[in-house]
């Protein structure tokens, strides 16, 4: 009678171990019902050597506006596939400087988008009173590891990526997926940072990790109880031997 009961206890106890709770996967729980504000600031990427910018500068003179172009190209043909962006994307040197048509080199290792984009205004005064001109970092990379459904390296196009929008290019995280210690690594010229989040936790909004930074590694850990859950099939049977011994031993006596 003895041996069923801890027969029976055990099994309850492996179905539980194996169980994740609708608690352990939901995101920021502890919002509540009303309405919350928070004030959320996107860091200011700082161009780095080897990224590849979009720089479009835009007249009332066509002509002109060919000039500036780094590859002739017809209507929006450049926007048809991320190859073409990248062949039309002007590279970041190892000297920190873009090469462009009439401007010649111009710094912007180290700065902003916002602040290139007033450096080429300036430049640009000299052949052009009034130009629209748009700079958009193509060469966004970052990476997803871990418990995600569809780990892999994603590129962003547009200038603000969070980390939940990552984890959701990803296909979201596995119910094996710990969303209490989420990893992201964050490398730039001057070292490697890392960052711990809690995205069970309203607080994540304020992280510093919260808005991506281009190559930026989004890596999910798994929970503590998969590990456990990994070992079942050989608990179980340990547990079948164990009973079977004891089952031996009982007929025997």
């Amino acid at each position: 009678m003895k041996l069923k009961y801890f027969f029976l206890l055990s099994l309850i106890v492996l179905i539980l171990a194996s169980c994740t709770s609708k608690k352990q996967m939901t995101y920021m729980r502890d919002l509540s019902q009303t309405r919350e504000a928070f004030d959320m600031k996107a860091p200011k990427y700082r161009v780095q050597k080897q990224d590849i910018l979009y720089i479009n500068i835009k007249s009332i003179n066509s002509e002109l506006n060919a000039l500036f172009q780094s590859q002739p190209m017809e209507g929006k043909q450049m926007f048809q596939n991320e190859t073409s962006l990248y062949i039309n994307g002007y590279v970041v040197d190892d000297s920190g400087k873009v090469e462009m048509p009439l401007l010649g080199q111009i710094p912007v290792a180290g700065f902003t988008l916002d602040e290139i984009k007033t450096l080429i205004r300036e430049r640009s005064k000299v052949y052009l009173k009034e130009a629209s001109i748009d700079v958009k970092l193509i060469s966004f990379k970052f990476t997803v590891l871990g418990e995600v459904k569809k780990p892999d390296t994603y590129k962003n196009f547009n200038n603000q990526l969070t980390v939940l929008e990552a984890i959701g290019m990803a296909g979201d995280i596995t119910e094996s997926g710990d969303r209490k210690n989420v990893l992201v690594v964050r490398p730039s010229p001057e070292g490697t940072e890392t960052f711990r989040i809690d995205l069970s936790k309203k607080d994540v909004l304020n992280s510093e990790a919260f808005f991506l930074l281009p190559n930026d590694v989004v890596i999910v850990e798994p929970v503590h109880a998969k590990a456990f859950r990994a070992n079942i099939p050989n608990m179980s049977l340990a547990l079948t031997t164990i009973t079977t011994l004891i089952l031996i031993l009982n007929y025997i006596k």
